[in-house]
């Protein structure tokens, strides 16, 4: 199995999205603008200066409307960036999994890394991926679409016996979009 950027992408966006931190800083950061362009309004209606009062007026219902659009694409080329400068030689190296009930196995060009299945946190699982977090904070990342279908069974199969035997949360969103 292999990775490219827009798999590390894809986990980056959704590890965002679940992160009540983030979550909150975009929402700050919408009301905030909102509602500066809000009191700019206001202050030059009360200066009687139409013009500019009406002008932030129409900035602030497009700020209102259109900022989620913005932060969604800002956050976007920030994780490109990052991603671009972090794992830019991870790209493409083939990684061989095992996993079995005591540790799950990753090998490839560098070496190899165990992780102590009762080290797992949960599984979350999108469309095209398995996000296997580990309570550190790290997660392996699975990628559905680039791995045979053969192998795919295997994986899902030992991930769900793992879940089952030690009680780890596996979460399903399958309609997971970054938002």
């Amino acid at each position: 199995m292999t990775l490219d950027k827009n798999d590390y992408l894809t986990y980056q966006l959704y590890t965002a999205s679940k992160t009540p931190r983030i979550r909150k800083a975009r929402i700050k950061g919408w009301v905030l603008t909102t509602v500066t362009f809000l009191c700019l309004t206001y202050l030059f209606f009360e200066n009687d200066n139409e013009f500019l009062g009406y002008y932030f007026l129409v900035v602030s219902l497009l700020s209102l409307a259109l900022y989620p659009f913005y932060s969604r694409w800002r956050y976007k080329m920030h994780y490109k960036k990052y991603i671009k400068d972090t794992y830019k030689n991870r790209f493409g190296e083939e990684c061989a999994l095992e996993i079995s009930n005591d540790v799950i196995v990753t090998r490839d060009k560098t070496g190899e890394a165990k992780i102590n299945t009762t080290e797992i946190e949960e599984i979350n699982e999108i469309k095209d991926f398995y996000f296997v977090r580990v309570k550190t904070g790290v997660s392996l990342i699975i990628s559905k679409v680039k791995t045979d279908v053969n192998d795919l069974e295997v994986i899902e199969t030992r991930l769900r016996e793992l879940a089952d035997k030690k009680g780890i949360k596996w979460n399903v969103e399958l309609d997971w979009k970054w938002r």
